[in-house]
């Protein structure tokens, strides 16, 4: 009676598990399809439109064909013989998921081969996004976790019935699958990855820029071939700040955020929101220093560079840079670029946030500043200022707050108050670029010096509710990420009464476009040699572009594509008024 009641124990026992374990393998299956299909969301809308095309079957057949290989190399990789090749994919594509998903939560769209070249592009500011962005790392995290659980059980599973596949098969498939979707890509255009299996597509599209970077040959660029006249002024500097949205003091002639503007109102020629040449920093910054004219991208990377013009024409060259550590080049400046330039500063100061030095980085630049201008030849600088890049909090001192309530010190943004958000935005304006201007106005003289002052793109501070990105993103809904400050800052007579001839019709109607060639004209270059190549300058009446690029500008000939503007609306609100002013106290 015993023993007939154990066997019927065990049977019901081992029945349970076996149910159990059906069910957990059958869970660990829907995880990994469910990821694959959330990754490949347009999987079905892919389907659809190769159905319709000029050659319909042909088309879905290699669709089909592309996507039973991802499954036969995960299928690899779920039996490989050696344990240890499963481990290595396994993580590997563990860190795809969580990637991708991140990407997807902070995008809010579906990931294409325009987002991962803009990220290689800015992957020096990666340490300030996973800053301002870790919280949207946790559920993607807490995903790729279980993905990866549910392949080692799906593993387990598999050789208990199956034969182990070759290790070989196994470490070479999906590298196999990685390059003929690059492949793809490369010859057909970025669509060609779309509807594609979720988990190759990044490394996919990753690896189409590694074959970019390693293929990239910029062409020589041209010398200059026009002789200049007379320069207007001694010293010439262009400031390129980071993320300052030009509503926040373009459109305020009380300058609330920035009094020491209204302290100098006699250096300062406001010339209100202007718009920028891109919504992202590289971008803008060639345009500025390349003289790119809109629509004419093709010849961008040929033409001389403004090192090259303020040379020919006298000037001793000096670029200062406030954003990178000595050695690390950004905003596509490269060693061919580096020598046509006399001089390059790089602030080395660690980049902590709420650090004091790292705080009075921009401050700094007034020292070096003052030491160029004091001699007797004359000077071209262009700057590119810390700024105010997120994250905001950490930008500014504590006791500097003077709006509130404010973020705390390392809050993401997906999980700030918007006002909030703003106010720590505003709190970083008011220390930075307020002090920035105090020091510099108090220490140079501008009456043989004209400063050119605007910034690379604005913030979107949650306007559109639409992802999480501030600026940089391809489908801005905001045109405030578009909307910067122009100002010009000089005390010499002549050429202040030139700007100042052209400010009622130039107020809120600049562009990035119109710097280059300002600057041009300033170094005594001809006015007709100077339209007819770059366009207006700032001292004549200029038609508003009125719009700035959120697509790529500079792309091998296989990536050509429409380029794609955002409008910015006359008039666009500012949101200077949001948040309670607590202190007007300023350390």
């Amino acid at each position: 009676m015993s023993a007939s009641h154990n066997r019927r124990s065990y049977a019901s026992n081992a029945a349970r598990n076996a149910g159990q374990n059906v069910l957990m393998i059958m869970v660990s299956v829907a995880v990994v399809v469910g990821v694959l299909l959330f990754l490949t969301r347009d999987v079905f809308s892919q389907l659809i439109f190769l159905s319709q095309s000029e050659n319909p079957v042909r088309n879905v057949a290699i669709f089909a064909a592309l996507w039973l290989l991802a499954i036969a190399s995960l299928k690899a990789v779920l039996t490989a013989r050696l344990t240890a090749v499963h481990v290595f994919w396994n993580l590997f594509l563990t860190l795809v998921v969580l990637a991708h998903l991140s990407l997807l939560l902070i995008l809010a769209d579906n990931l294409t081969l325009f987002d991962i070249r803009r990220m290689w592009i800015e992957r020096g500011e990666a340490g300030a996004a996973l800053l301002f962005y870790w919280s949207e790392l946790l559920l993607p995290l807490l995903i790729a976790v279980t993905f990866s659980l549910s392949l080692f059980r799906i593993r387990a599973w598999l050789l208990s019935r199956y034969s182990p596949s070759s290790s070989c098969v196994a470490a070479g498939f999906p590298v196999f699958v990685t390059g003929i979707l690059a492949a793809m890509v490369a010859m057909k255009g970025p669509t060609a990855a779309q509807g594609m299996a979720g988990v190759y597509i990044l490394p996919g599209l990753l690896s189409v820029i590694l074959f970019e970077q390693i293929a990239d040959e910029r062409p020589e660029r041209r010398p200059v071939t026009v002789a200049a006249g007379n320069p207007l002024i001694s010293n010439v500097i262009v400031v390129m700040d980071e993320s300052v949205s030009g509503d926040f003091f373009g459109q305020d002639t009380d300058y609330s955020l920035v009094p020491s503007l209204k302290a100098h109102a006699d250096a300062v020629i406001n010339y209100g929101v202007a718009t920028s040449a891109h919504n992202c920093s590289s971008y803008s910054n060639a345009v500025l220093r390349w003289g790119v004219v809109p629509g004419a991208f093709e010849q961008a990377l040929q033409l001389p560079t403004i090192w090259q013009y303020s040379q020919a024409s006298g000037y001793t060259s000096t670029y200062i840079d406030a954003q990178k550590p000595p050695g690390t080049l950004a905003n596509f400046m490269n060693i061919d670029e580096l020598s046509f330039i006399n001089q390059v500063k790089q602030l080395n100061v660690e980049q902590i946030e709420r650090h004091q030095a790292f705080m009075r980085i921009d401050f700094d630049i007034v020292d070096h500043l003052v030491s160029l201008v004091a001699d007797d030849k004359p000077d071209f600088i262009y700057i590119n200022k810390l700024g105010v890049h997120f994250p905001y909090e950490g930008k500014y001192p504590a006791s500097s707050t003077r709006f509130q309530p404010a973020m705390a010190l390392f809050e993401p943004i997906g999980h700030s108050d918007r006002l909030a958000l703003i106010n720590s935005y505003k709190n970083a304006i008011a220390w930075n670029v307020n002090g920035f201007f105090e020091r510099l106005l108090n220490s140079i003289d501008l009456d043989n010096t004209v400063v050119i002052y605007t910034s690379d793109h604005g913030q979107d501070l949650l306007e559109e509710g639409k992802g999480l990105l501030t600026h940089c993103n391809r489908n801005s809904g905001s045109a405030y990420q578009g909307m910067v400050p122009m100002l010009v800052l000089t005390r010499h007579p002549q050429l202040r009464q030139r700007f100042e001839s052209s400010l009622a019709e130039n107020r809120h109607q600049l562009s990035h476009f119109n710097v280059f060639p300002t600057v041009l004209e300033i170094l005594g270059y001809d006015h007709d040699f100077v339209k007819q190549h770059y366009g207006d300058a700032m001292f004549y009446p200029v038609e508003r572009i009125g719009k700035f690029y959120t697509s790529e500008l500079f792309l091998p000939e296989y990536a050509q594509h429409d380029y794609e503007w955002k409008s910015v609306p006359l008039p666009t609100p500012s949101r200077l008024t949001s948040g309670a002013l607590v202190s007007q106290q300023a350390d």
